[in-house]
Formats: C-alpha cells, structure tokens, sequence
C-alpha cells in the first residue's frame, strides 16, 4: 500500500461514524456527570469510546477517565477504554506505579472482555476441525479484537518495567495468547462471512486487526536476534515490513475509533522508536502527513504538541522544536509527569545548540521532580555544569554531585539499570582522574543525538569545531580520553560526509584496544561506526563483517543499546537472521 494513500484515507463504510473534528466542542464540553443506558449497543459503545478518545486527546483526562470508568466492570469497550487510559498514562510519565496501576487495570479489563469472547462446545469444535465453523456474532469477533489488544498492552507494559533479558522472556511468554488472538482476528478478518452484517462494525474490526498486528510485528522486528532467537522456540515471529503495510491499511480507515491511535503509533516509530532501537531513519515527509489531521483535530493536545515538538527535532529546527516543548508544557497540569518528558527533550534540544546552561536547567527540573532514575539525573546536571565553562564553582559541583552516585542507584528484583551502572563507572572514573571529558557529547552520543544532526550539518559543524577546540587544550596522553575523542570526532566526520578522516580516527580509536583501562566500551562502538561508514560507501559485505565482529563482545557498558543498533544496521543491510513463517 502507498503510504500517502494511507494517509489521505478512505470512508469504507464508515460514514456514519463519528469524524475526529466533528464533534470536538462536544468532546471538550461534555459534563463530568455522565448517564448511562442500561443496554448499549455495540457501535454505541465504540462511540462512547470515541468520544472518550477525543477527550484525552484534548487533555481532558480525567474526564475521559471518569467517562469510561462506570461501565468498565460490564461493557468490552469500557473496559478496553479505561485501560487503555492507563496504559496511555504509564506511557506518558514512565512511573512504577503507573505502570503497576496501568498492568492491574489491564488485566481486569481482559477478566471483562473474556465474558464476550466466543465459547465453543466440544460438538463445535470436531465441526471446526471438520471445516465446518459456526459463524461469529460482531460481539464475539470485536471481543476477541479487543482481548487482544489489552493483551498487548500488558506485554508492553512488561517490556517497558524492565530492560533485561529475563524480562524479554517473560513478555514472550506473557504475550504468546495476545499473538493467538490476533492471528485469529486475522483468520476472521479474512475468512469469516461479512454478509449481512453491518459495514461500519466490520470496518471498526478491521481497523483495529490490521493496527495490532501492525503493531505487533514492529515491536518484534526491533529486538536483537539473540531475543528472536528465543522468541522463535515458542512460536512467534516479527517482520518490519508486514507490520508497516498492516499499520498503513489501518491509517486508511478514517472515522474508526483506532485511527487516531494508529496515527500516534507510526508517529511514536518513526520519531522516537527508530532512534532508540535503530540508527535513526525517520521518513519525515509521511510524519507531516500523519501529524496534520491530528493538529486540526487536537490543536492544543499535549500530546500532539509533543510530537510536533519531535518531529522539528528530527528534521534539525530545534529552536521550533524547543517553542512546541514547552507549548507541550503548558497546555496541560493534570499529567505532570508528561512534562518529565519534556525536560528531559529540551535537556538534549538546548545540548544540540550547545546552550548548556539551559541544558543544566532541565537536568535541575528533573532531578527535583522525577522519581526515574536520580542517578541519571545527577550525572547528567554533573556533565551538563562541567560543559558550561562560565558556571561558578564547576568543578565543585560536578564533585559533590558524582560522590551522590553510587548511594542513589536503584536496582530492580536485584538487578542494576545498565545505565546507571555506566554512570556510576564514569562517576567513578571522575573520582580516579578528575576527568569528565567530552561527557556531554559522549551522553548524547548513546542517545542516537548525532542521528538526529543529521539533518542540520551547521550543528554537527560546530560541535566538531567545540571538540576539536577542547582537545587542542586538554593535550592529554590519556588513552581513555582520547580514544573518546577520537569516536566523537569520526562521528561528526562521518555525518559531514568526510569519509576519509572518518575512517582514520576509528581504526586509530580500534589500534587503542590494549591501552584502554575503563572506557572499553568504546571499541565495540567503534567497530559499529566502521560498519556504518562502509555501509555508506556500499560496502555491504565489509559493513555485514563489521556489524558481526562488533556483535561479539561482551560484558561492556551499554552493550544492550549498541546490540539493538547492530540488529537494525543488519537488517537494513538485508542479513538479518530469517525468520519461520
């Protein structure tokens, strides 16, 4: 399916539902005292739900709440509305409680809509085998659509509580009945008689099929193979391309109630997953697209605003993008966890323009307000002050600050985060020889930022030009601090397109191996940029070798971060490990 032609949309049969801009006053003026029926029907109480849709995205929250609390114990689309109010909001702040709250609340409303699921007697099951299937009722069918998708809200949920490989396991497992049940919604998309049965249901059903399964396929596709691996072994699989073309065919089903959240998906993919698990390749024009009916739906939408924010980050006008942050900030206080967010957006947009004061000023506002990771937060004022030369008492400070470090770490059922971890061994290493250089870059590096720059070669310029400029001062014999220097270096290079200088600071960086004594880290980054620099030269065997000797060390600091980004680079390169079908 063309993208564009997605985006543009199509009716479908669905003309008699509610259109997103219609009945926005409606939405934004409803009474907090909302009366129920005693019995409502299946379109009705998707529309409810859509009107509840509307609400929260207008940051009318708790009103939303409220309106699809009452009947979340009875109705399937209650249930499946309150829920995905919650899981929308652990989404949003990244609180423990929330996501506690928001996985308790998701697995009662699964209780609630396994009332509505088909039940099938032995007698229908041998004429099931035997070919022959007692029809579905549209209750039955959007039950088990709606199952499903609170089963993938509780699997995602489980990834997001935990970084760990036994983490991973455990979704694997957690969401093995969500796949069964959208293959079955699948199976009954495809193969169940429509005849006779009202348009707009079978156009809400196939919205909803088509963005889980989407959504389903890209969240597996991103995961290193080492996880697909084991995700193999009990049955699943996940391929980018199947999830793009199902995500797409939702888009074009205007008026249903997934539609918007299908839009807020591909948006979440291509402006803020693609950088956390890949290397960073947004198609910028398709976001616009997706984004426009949003801003004309939900102008002061925090969440939208947000996106608006993103998307001028990625496409490099990060003074735009710092205006829609904080416009972000001010168009709702109910979540104020959601302008954690923010912060920590506008921590990165201001390090873009070297503003590190301002940058200082967010990693402030977080340490105070964010419960995260303390850790993270004091590391990151630490290096954002040690960056601002002009800063009274840098040095003190960044001091006292990496002494809290070690005593703040969290750990979950046992386990350290890995990159708390990492800034504790800088912490540490500060301690040892009263050096933080190029911690700034180095932060941002692991955050995908110098992917981002691509798209604006001044910044990259003058970061360069800052680096380049604090080592000719430092003149420090330090291999640690050079082999630092010279990955930032090459990175810049690369991105500017200097592919010869490039590739002479990262094989001098791999030829500092042996005399690295804490940041070992670095060479496996190494390797992958050499990769990536090959893979821009249309090397693609040397880049495929590359990615694969990268991929086997072990034990370093963010190695997690760096395995995802070869498994992306490898798939872009065509060899990723095949997959059952």
């Amino acid at each position: 399916m063309n993208p564009s032609s997605a985006v543009n949309g199509r009716q479908n049969g669905v003309s008699g539902m509610h259109e997103d801009s219609d009945d926005i006053d409606e939405f934004v003026d409803a009474s907090d005292k909302i009366q129920y029926e005693s019995s409502l029907s299946l379109l009705d109480t998707i529309a409810e739900t859509q009107i509840t849709l509307n609400l929260f995205l207008n940051n009318k929250f708790q009103m939303a709440e409220d309106r699809m609390c009452g009947l979340a114990d009875k109705s399937m689309y209650h249930a499946l509305g309150y829920s995905s109010i919650k899981f929308i909001r652990a989404m949003m702040t990244c609180e423990r409680q929330d996501l506690e709250k928001a996985s308790e609340v998701c697995k009662n409303a699964s209780n609630v809509i396994s009332k509505f699921r088909a039940k099938f007697s032995i007698a229908d099951s041998i004429y099931r085998i035997g070919g022959q299937e007692r029809a579905l009722t549209e209750t039955e069918m959007h039950a088990e659509l709606c199952y499903a998708e609170t089963l993938l809200a509780r699997a995602i949920l489980t990834f997001f509580s935990d970084e760990s490989l036994t983490s991973f396991v455990r979704g694997a497992f957690r969401i093995r009945n969500c796949y069964q049940s959208y293959k079955e919604c699948q199976r009954l998309l495809n193969c169940q008689s429509w005849e006779g049965k009202d348009e707009a249901v079978k156009a809400q059903f196939e919205s909803g099929t088509r963005m889980g399964v989407g959504t389903f396929n890209l969240l597996l596709s991103t995961l290193p193979s080492r996880i697909l691996r084991l995700l193999e072994v009990v049955g699943f699989s996940g391929d980018k391309g199947v999830g793009m073309m199902e995500l797409h065919g939702s888009l074009a089903l205007n008026g249903t109630l997934r539609n918007p959240m299908c839009r807020l998906a591909l948006l979440l993919w291509h402006l803020i997953a693609s950088f956390l698990v890949g290397v960073g390749e947004p198609d910028i024009p398709l976001c616009r697209q997706i984004l426009e009916p949003l801003l004309q739906n939900y102008p002061q939408g925090s969440i939208i605003l947000f996106l608006k924010a993103r998307l001028f980050v990625v496409s490099g006008e990060i003074d735009n993008a710092i205006h829609y942050f904080n416009r972000s900030i001010d168009a709702q206080s109910d979540y104020r966890q959601f302008h954690h967010i923010c912060f920590w957006e506008l921590l990165f947009a201001h390090s873009y323009l070297q503003d590190w004061k301002r940058a200082a000023n967010n990693a402030k506002k977080l340490l105070d307000e964010s419960r995260w990771s303390r850790c993270v937060y004091t590391y990151l004022l630490a290096i954002m002050i040690n960056a601002d030369e002009t800063a009274p008492n840098r040095l003190d400070t960044c001091r006292i600050l990496l002494d809290k470090i070690p005593s703040i770490r969290l750990r979950i059922a046992g386990k350290s985060i890995p990159v708390e971890k990492f800034c504790e061994r800088k912490a540490k290493r500060f301690k040892a020889t009263g050096s933080l250089l190029f911690a700034h870059y180095e932060f941002m590096y692991f955050w995908n930022g110098f992917s981002i720059l691509k798209s604006n070669m001044l910044l990259v310029e003058n970061i360069l030009k800052d680096i380049e400029e604090q080592w000719s001062r430092v003149n420090s014999d330090d291999k640690d601090d050079e082999s630092l220097y010279l990955l930032l270096k090459a990175v810049c290079l690369r991105t500017l397109n200097r592919y010869d200088d490039c590739e002479k600071c990262l094989l001098k960086l791999v030829d500092n191996e042996s005399h690295l004594t804490d940041h070992f880290y670095l060479i496996p980054n190494a390797i992958f940029e050499l990769a990536q620099l090959q893979s821009d030269l249309n090397r693609c065997e040397d880049a495929e070798a590359l990615l694969h000797r990268a991929r086997s060390y072990k034990g370093y600091s963010l190695e997690t971060k760096l395995h995802f980004r070869i498994h992306s680079a490898m798939e872009s390169l065509g060899t990723r490990t095949p997959m059952p079908q």
